[in-house]
This record gives structure tokens, C-alpha cells and sequence, in this order.
């Protein structure tokens, strides 16, 4: 388990992104934010958790806890009644 992410963890993830339009499938699918961080970004920070073995809170109470948005902005995000999820997944399957 990868427990700190190293800057070509970083680089791997973002060509991973770039590489499937994550950014263009979620703007598709109606996943956007009018201010603030960008919908990739978000959706970006929530992916690594995953790889980190770590949790919102956790990460929210490490050092770099100060950098990243508050709580409330991620759970406005996977929270959100109009985003459509399922054609978002769909839209990835289909790419991939």
C-alpha cells in the first residue's frame, strides 16, 4: 500500500487523466463547479485518496491538511443532486 505519494505518483495520475479525458467526460456529464477548485481537481484529490490508503478526515488532520479544500467542498461534490454520475462512469467505460 502506497501510504505517501511521490511527485511521479503525481505526474502518473495527471497523464492517466489527460491520456482519458477524465476532465472532458466530467464536463459532459454535467459535473462542473462555478467557483472554487475545478470539478478535475476535486474529483483529482478524491482519486488518490484510494492509492494513499486514506481517508477524507485523516487527510484533513495531516500536515497537508491546510492546502486542501474544506470538507464541505467534497461533500458538495459527491453530494450533488443534478451531477449525473452514472453517465459519467457510463461515458469512462466506453472510453477505456
Amino acid at each position: 500500500m502506497v501510504h505517501h505519494r511521490s511527485l511521479s505518483d503525481q505526474s502518473r495520475f495527471s497523464s492517466v487523466f489527460h491520456s482519458l479525458q477524465i476532465g472532458k467526460l466530467l464536463r459532459e456529464a454535467g459535473i462542473r463547479k462555478s467557483f472554487g477548485l475545478p470539478a478535475l481537481a476535486v474529483f483529482q484529490l478524491l482519486f488518490s485518496l484510494v492509492f494513499e490508503g486514506r481517508n477524507w478526515f485523516r487527510l484533513l488532520e495531516s500536515s497537508r491538511g491546510s492546502s486542501l479544500p474544506g470538507k464541505d467542498v467534497v461533500y458538495r461534490f459527491l453530494n450533488h443532486p443534478h451531477f449525473a454520475w452514472r453517465d459519467f462512469l457510463h461515458s469512462l467505460c466506453l472510453s477505456v
